[in-house]
């Protein structure tokens, strides 16, 4: 499209939106374009089960994707390494360790990191990047040698109950549990959910403080706006998520977040070359919420436009579904099934959940 010999698409970052286009490389390198996958690690967690990972439920292995194999195995390349910037009228991107990269389309799918302070003391992890949540079990082991281990969960949303209930789960009948939430413990959610999340929490001994947020901390303990002090030998924070910093140096229109403006075709609005998927993009006008499934059903459509875009075909619009299914793993063999103004809970949800991870995670691990 500029005259090089072969056309290149950069997909940066290995997440949700992007398996899809990791698993059919072939479709694109066997069309004669050059693919590069930028990403900061080799392997790419999978948010819907790193609760899980943390309470012992699945190992390291079970929850992570080699995206760098995928990539090659797709007859693509993989640059560990991370974005720095973009040049989007000379379509170059600019990593941290100085290369550049030119493209004839690039995709972000970024991900999305915890809002909110995150002090730099022992033992505080955010919940993002997920595998911070093996370095905390690690660490409340260590903790356990010598006296019963202390975790406090900082977040009452959907993210923070699932780790408040399977971080009971692995430490069993041994230390304490407290979840903080600045807000009702899951606020947006039918009050049904909340009512057998609590009993549920009560039931197996997890503090629930609600309506405190945290707002100081020192070594070891973290301190409440009402003055009250928790100590902590792990403290998870789980208070929601923004854009990556790395949007503000695209040079590219953002939405009032910070997220990468999409068109309805999940292209950049300020440049027809660059596209996006995930928690990094924002639609121009209407927002959706930062949930996986989102990033899930982006995934095909994301793949087949950029293919169209590359080959000079119309492009096809998302149409993101008005409802969608949440089940929160609590950590007990239960799980708390949402859909609109449905509520379930039970044992059956969690199999649900279980069966529809698993086989999500295995369809990239082949």
């Amino acid at each position: 499209m500029n005259g090089r010999a072969a056309r290149h698409l950069i997909l940066v970052g290995g997440g949700h939106a992007h398996l899809h286009t990791l698993r059919r490389l072939r479709e694109l390198t066997g069309a004669g374009i050059a693919v590069t996958l930028v990403t900061p690690a080799r392997h790419h967690y999978y948010s819907g089960m790193g609760p899980g990972m943390l309470g012992g439920l699945y190992t390291e292995e079970q929850v992570r994707i080699d995206v760098q194999r995928l990539a090659e195995s797709g007859g693509g390349r993989c640059v560990i390494g991370e974005a720095a910037g973009l040049d989007p009228d000379c379509r170059l991107l600019r990593l941290t360790d100085g290369r550049e990269l030119a493209y004839d389309a690039l995709s972000l799918n970024a991900g999305s990191i915890v809002a909110g302070l995150v002090p730099a003391l022992p033992g505080v992890y955010p919940v993002k990047p997920i595998a911070n949540l093996a370095r905390a079990v690690e660490r409340l082991r260590e903790a356990g040698c010598t006296a019963p281990p202390r975790l406090l969960v900082v977040g009452g949303g959907a993210a923070g109950v699932e780790i408040a209930g399977n971080g009971r789960r692995l430490l069993g009948d041994r230390g304490s549990v407290t979840i903080a939430s600045a807000g009702p413990l899951l606020a947006p959610f039918p009050p049904l959910t909340r009512e057998l999340v609590r009993a549920s929490f009560d039931r197996r001994g997890i503090r629930m403080i609600e309506d405190a947020p945290v707002s100081g901390w020192t070594d070891g303990t973290a301190i409440l706006a009402d003055g009250r002090r928790i100590p902590f030998d792990v403290a998870l924070i789980s208070t929601g998520v923004k854009p990556p910093l790395l949007l503000e140096s695209l040079g590219l229109p953002l939405a009032p977040d910070g997220s990468l403006s999409v068109n309805r075709f999940l292209q950049s609005t300020g440049s027809a070359s660059v596209f996006g998927g995930g928690d990094c993009i924002a639609f121009e006008g209407a927002p959706l919420a930062r949930v996986g499934v989102y990033a899930v059903r982006q995934g095909p459509l994301l793949h087949a436009n950029l293919r169209a875009y590359l080959g000079g075909c119309p492009l096809a619009p998302f149409k993101p579904q008005k409802r969608f299914l949440q089940i929160l793993n609590l950590g007990d063999g239960t799980g708390v099934l949402v859909r609109g103004k449905i509520v379930r809970h039970g044992t059956l949800p969690w199999l649900l959940k279980d069966l529809i991870d698993r086989r999500f995670v295995r369809s990239f691990q082949k």
